[in-house]
């Protein structure tokens, strides 16, 4: 009679203690499928970022795309200073289709990133690098027209030598933005994240100095 009461209670205490785990699991599942608040805790803030993602998307390819399309389908305006202009709208168009869309999902979607550690290096490379072209081009431009105020009887530059530092730009860029695609990778930011298993997509150097200075 003991030894059958004993064995009642020990099967009573592992049913008990595996509906409790069972709960707590449960209790964990839910609570990783309940994203935790963040700046789009607000259903209206939601619609609102919605679309302006969304707007700021499609007019920026459309623009861009427009102006890339002028200058090459007309012979007229195939100058040096468009040359320089078609290369910022390359760049925005770059940084339009890499950084919105992600940055929207991972960032305010999600909060997390999905795409995966490869896809990491590719985004976040191809974002420096845009924002690395426009700042060059710009820079180009004020040179281009410093000399044409200063000097304003000494020849133009050509259109291939136009070609040539549009060509270098490009190439400086991809270079300056070389450390981004060799530091960036998916990390765990300690609480919902680690608890669930979820990472994020961000730039991890050996030295915070090191970031300061580049």
């Amino acid at each position: 009679m003991d030894v059958t009461m004993e064995v009642f209670n020990c099967t009573r205490c592992n049913i008990s203690g595996w509906n409790n785990y069972s709960n707590f699991s449960d209790y964990e599942n839910e609570d990783c499928d309940n994203m935790p608040d963040g700046v789009l805790s607000s259903p209206y803030y939601q619609a609102a970022v919605y679309i302006m993602y969304c707007s700021i998307f499609v007019l920026a390819l459309v623009g861009n795309g427009l102006v890339c399309h002028v200058v090459q389908s007309s012979p007229r305006m195939r100058t040096v200073t468009n040359f320089f202009i078609v290369n910022l709208a390359v760049g925005d168009i770059l940084m339009t289709v890499f950084c919105v869309p992600f940055s929207f999902v991972s960032t305010l979607l999600l909060q997390y990133w999905p795409f995966g550690s490869e896809m990491c290096h590719t985004v976040s490379y191809s974002q420096a690098v845009s924002v690395f072209v426009s700042a060059y081009t710009l820079v180009a431009i004020s040179v281009d027209r410093y000399m044409a105020i200063m000097w304003p009887l000494k020849p133009r530059m050509s259109k291939r030598h136009a070609k040539v530092i549009i060509g270098a730009v490009w190439l400086i860029a991809l270079g300056t933005a070389l450390p981004i695609l060799l530091l960036s990778r998916l990390s765990q930011p300690p609480g919902w994240h680690l608890r669930c298993g979820k990472y994020v997509c961000e730039e991890i150097w050996d030295n915070p100095r090191y970031r300061y200075y580049y």
